[in-house]
């Protein structure tokens, strides 16, 4: 069996509490690292397969997912 999915079509950012999340088509991918903590100023994965950065122009992100395979 093959799991595969495209990019997604909807990718926002929602602020909860002193939370930062990207969500992509309704799913939280990947959550902002707090201050003080190794995670700070990074993008921290939720969901396998995805990958968020922050773009050398500082507004923006990029996202990118690299398809998982299961057998």
């Amino acid at each position: 069996m093959h799991q595969t999915r495209g990019l997604p079509e909807q990718v926002s950012i929602e602020c909860v509490g002193s939370d930062i999340f990207v969500v992509a088509d309704g799913v939280k991918i990947a959550k902002r690292g707090h201050p003080g903590t190794q995670q700070a100023g990074t993008w921290v994965s939720l969901e396998p397969g995805y990958i968020v950065r922050d773009c050398a122009d500082g507004d923006s992100i990029e996202v990118e997912y690299k398809a998982q395979r299961i057998h």
